[in-house]
Order: C-alpha cells, then sequence, then structure tokens
C-alpha cells in the first residue's frame, strides 16, 4: 500500500470516530466535514487525534477550516508534515 493511501485510510477512521453519526459510506475525500457536524470541539478532538496518529504536530497557521475542511485536504496536509 502506498504511503499516501495509508494516510486516506487512517484519517478516514480518524474522522469517523471524531464524528460517529457518520457512516464509512456517506463519507467520501471531498466530503465537507463541517456540514458532516465538525464544530469546534470535536474539530480540536479529531486535531489531536491526527497529531497522535501520525506522530506529527501541527503548527498554530496550519490549524485552520481550509487544512480540516475534508478528508483530502487534511491528507494533503499529513503528506507535506511527513514529508
Amino acid at each position: 500500500m502506498k504511503n499516501i493511501d495509508l494516510i486516506k485510510q487512517k484519517t478516514r477512521n480518524v474522522v469517523l470516530t471524531v464524528l460517529p453519526n457518520i457512516n464509512s459510506e456517506d463519507l467520501s475525500e471531498s466530503s465537507n466535514l463541517f456540514t458532516m457536524g465538525l464544530d469546534s470541539v470535536n474539530a480540536m478532538s479529531l486535531i489531536l487525534k491526527l497529531q497522535n496518529n501520525f506522530t506529527i504536530k501541527f503548527a498554530v497557521n496550519e490549524i485552520n477550516a481550509e487544512n480540516f475542511q475534508s478528508v483530502a485536504t487534511i491528507v494533503k496536509l499529513i503528506d507535506k508534515k511527513q514529508g
């Protein structure tokens, strides 16, 4: 499995634990997480879980709605951090 596929899979799993009302089938790479129920409280939980899962640290300026809007934008950010 390619690294990017692994990042996608792990990111999806983390998003699904943070947003328990979302089915795996309903979550596409481009689904807007904010319209699916992501708010400021569970966004912080998402950020912490992603940092733990990928052993990375997001900079303050990276924590914004743009970077955490969808699985695709999160994967892009994590890939960049690991690169």
